[in-house]
């Protein structure tokens, strides 16, 4: 009990009756009715919907990029993973997330189990740049009222979100409410292009977000009083109260036990019961609390006492510890990267994309067959490169591989054009999950990056330098491979 301390805070109101305060904190939920929807939000799976980036042609990318147009990368990986990291903490508890680009929905759902769907729909951000006028006013020493025009470049973002919490596997709507999120700043020029400041900036929009999910699901931070009475005269019932102000709850609760099983009044129970909620043991709590609220009755000084606020907080906090869901055994699986396909002329990288989409599912709480181990089983059969596994039933593959999953992808394009100042950079392909008693999952992606240096001499010379570094690593393409392994991965559930 020495603990409580730093939770019993003490507000000595002697001067206020016969009762001093003890402060109780609690996290307080936005969401209505948010007891009622505790076991859905102790196993949550989170998933972000939003639609696939547009394919991008040769001629759309140059225009764009000799335009200074290019339009912002929009993370929702990240922002599912940023919501998933928040919203696990007491009262809540993400197990897994995913991006929904194909419509899959909760088609993940039935195996993961969880207790709760949380579904977030957006469009993806907004992003401007214009000129604009601005009016300050000031004071000068005469004190004349003197006013001064600027123009600046206006940059803003903005992310318009829906939320819908459902309860699974009884699929009840339990919560729904949308809001727009945005992120603005004035600057002397516009030197930066659009794309690139909202890049640096969409940190910003990514808190908001997560902010306005911890304070509605989780909740803020809360103090609630709750008063300790003394009977006057009552030397038991003064010392008991003085032990709790001293934070000698032990020696108090001792005393007010002793006192209660003797028949003792209503200020002994409610001692108990706010000793019991400073431990968090809220079905004590409760029914201490109903004792002395009964007892209590035509007393004018229990008036002080907020029942219907107590009991409120009370079965809010009971409800925090309702069983967690996500009992299924999605992550679990044994799950094999099969060697890809491809229809490029690159020898270095498909292998190098295979290996990151393998690190990526790693990463994100997969029980992974390793590379090597997946290649020489497969040689042992007979399949050396990916694109003869067409030849084989995946049930014969994951028999071999002593695997649940398979993962296949094809790579279609794989390449970098530079010509003058243009500087294109392109991974693309197809992938599908296999799993036994799942439906298969197929989706396409793809990574188009273009630069235009101004600097014809400049721009050229970075090319080959980044080239021909990447050659040497056996990296082609890296930053793109890695960015198209993300969007593969990110297609399927992910641990926090």
């Amino acid at each position: 009990m020495k603990k409580l301390a730093a939770l019993a805070l003490l507000a000595g109101l002697a001067g206020c009756g016969n009762y001093f305060l003890v402060r109780v904190p609690y996290q307080m939920p936005d969401m209505p009715g948010v007891a009622a929807a505790r076991p859905a939000l102790s196993g949550l799976y989170l998933t972000v919907k939003t639609a696939p980036s547009p394919e991008e042609n040769a001629l759309g990318s140059l225009a764009a990029a000799l335009m200074n147009k290019s339009g912002p990368d929009f993370r929702p990986a990240e922002l599912a993973r940023r919501a998933a990291r928040a919203l696990t903490r007491p009262g809540s508890r993400v197990c897994a997330w995913r991006v929904d680009k194909y419509g899959a929905g909760d088609a993940f759902a039935p195996v993961i189990k969880p207790s709760g769907l949380l579904a977030v729909n957006t469009a993806g951000p907004s992003v401007s740049s214009r000129k604009e006028e601005r009016t300050s006013v000031y004071y000068d020493k005469k004190k004349q009222k003197q006013t001064v025009k600027s123009k600046v470049w206006a940059y803003s973002a903005s992310m318009y979100a829906e939320f819908k919490l459902y309860s699974w596997p009884a699929a009840e709507l339990l919560d729904s409410w949308a809001d727009t999120f945005s992120h603005s700043e004035d600057r002397l020029d516009n030197s930066k292009d659009a794309g690139d400041w909202y890049s640096d900036n969409e940190d910003r929009l990514f808190i908001a977000v997560t902010t306005k999910l911890v304070a509605r699901y989780a909740g803020r931070p809360v103090d609630r009083f709750r008063p300790v009475f003394r009977k006057k005269g009552d030397k038991e019932s003064e010392e008991a109260g003085q032990l709790a102000q001293r934070n000698s709850w032990d020696k108090a609760e001792a005393v007010w036990l002793r006192r209660a099983s003797a028949g003792g009044d209503w200020r002994d129970y409610l001692g108990l019961a706010v000793s019991a909620e400073l431990k968090k043991d809220y079905t004590a709590a409760d029914a201490n609390y109903r004792q002395a609220q009964a007892r209590a009755a035509g007393d004018k000084e229990a008036g002080v006492v907020r029942w219907g606020e107590i009991y409120r907080d009370l079965e809010l906090a009971s409800s925090t510890k309702a069983a967690g869901g996500c009992d299924g055994e999605w992550f679990g699986v044994r799950t094999a990267v099969l060697p890809f396909s491809d229809e490029t002329t690159s020898m270095d990288g498909p292998p190098l994309v295979r290996q990151l989409v393998h690190e990526r599912l790693k990463a994100g709480g997969y029980n992974l067959v390793p590379l090597d181990e997946t290649d020489e089983i497969l040689r042992r059969h007979g399949f050396s490169e990916g694109g003869q596994l067409a030849a084989a039933k995946p049930e014969e593959i994951s028999a071999w591989l002593g695997a649940g999953r398979l993962v296949y992808c094809n790579i279609t394009d794989f390449s970098e054009i530079m010509a003058g100042v243009y500087n294109r950079r392109m991974v693309k392909g197809s992938a599908r999950v296999w799993a036994a008693g799942v439906p298969e999952l197929s989706f396409e992606e793809s990574v188009v990056k273009v630069k235009t240096p101004k600097n014809f001499a400049g721009g050229m010379f970075s090319q080959l330098a980044k080239g021909l570094v990447e050659r040497i690593k056996n990296k082609p393409l890296a930053f793109e491979s890695g960015l198209f392994s993300q969007q593969v991965s990110e297609n399927l559930p992910n641990r926090p």
